[in-house]
């Protein structure tokens, strides 16, 4: 279980308490610069906070760098240009704090390409490609350190807008492929701005506003008062397949 006590970042974010079990892939959810950037970096241990952040009963932040790692990953929203090299060689960098052979490595990356659908990427140059396609190889490295196979220790997944750049046919995929890791034992946490690919493809919800935590609970108790009340935006509520959907209307 993921526990924050009190957990605040300073002038970005908290005081908050809130929790989330493993298996469960939360939504994280607010306006640009309302803090879901430090959230998701405080609870990394990438940057200083306060209060309680606990994995598995232990304080993230006492841990070593190595150990850390290995219990968790994180893709952050921004990330130094890399040089041209092959994409092959980008991913592998995800299983560098692992200790794992050279050929558990290579097995673990053909599986994740896979199912993101990269296996023609890794020859390429990772500078010659698309923002969308080097957000994909950058998130097939993050998982690739956490991906069971290769590392049955990982927990946490913290991903900062993974699915920016991506278009609807491969966000649905990312999220299929994340939906299959929280099967496993995994708890991980996205932060995403399309409510309607939050209600339906995650569990729990979390919303903040001005760095205060003014929403956590089931995707299905999400609504257009919420999101009116934080997006100062009117939704319209409708329903198809039996699946919630807001329709954008009008700034309120």
């Amino acid at each position: 279980m993921l526990s924050l006590v009190d957990f605040s970042v300073k002038q970005r974010v908290g005081p908050l308490s809130v929790s989330a079990a493993a298996g469960q892939h939360i939504a994280l959810l607010g306006p640009n610069g309302s803090g879901k950037s430090s959230l998701l970096l405080g609870i990394a241990g990438l940057i200083s906070s306060q209060g309680q952040v606990e994995l598995e009963q232990q304080d993230i932040r006492q841990w070593t760098m190595q150990y850390a790692a290995i219990k968790r990953a994180m893709l952050p929203q921004r990330t130094a240009q890399l040089l041209p090299i092959a994409c092959y060689q980008v991913i592998a960098l995800g299983a560098s704090p692992l200790n794992c052979s050279a050929s558990a490595i290579q097995s673990a990356i053909e599986q994740v390409c896979l199912r993101l659908e990269l296996l023609d990427y890794l020859e390429r140059d990772f500078s010659q490609l698309s923002g969308g396609e080097q957000q994909r190889i950058l998130l097939a490295k993050t998982l690739l350190q956490v991906w069971p196979t290769l590392n049955p220790q990982a927990r946490l997944l913290l991903l900062d807008e993974p699915l920016a750049g991506l278009d609807w046919h491969h966000q649905i995929t990312v999220l299929t492929v994340l939906r299959e890791l929280t099967q496993q034992g995994m708890t991980v946490l996205t932060s995403i701005h399309d409510f309607n690919l939050a209600v339906a493809h995650c569990d729990i919800i979390w919303c903040l506003q001005q760095g205060k935590l003014v929403f956590s609970d089931s995707a299905n108790q999400f609504d257009e008062h919420l999101i009116e009340q934080v997006f100062r935006l009117k939704t319209i509520r409708s329903q198809a397949e039996g699946q919630t959907v807001f329709i954008p209307w009008r700034v309120s």
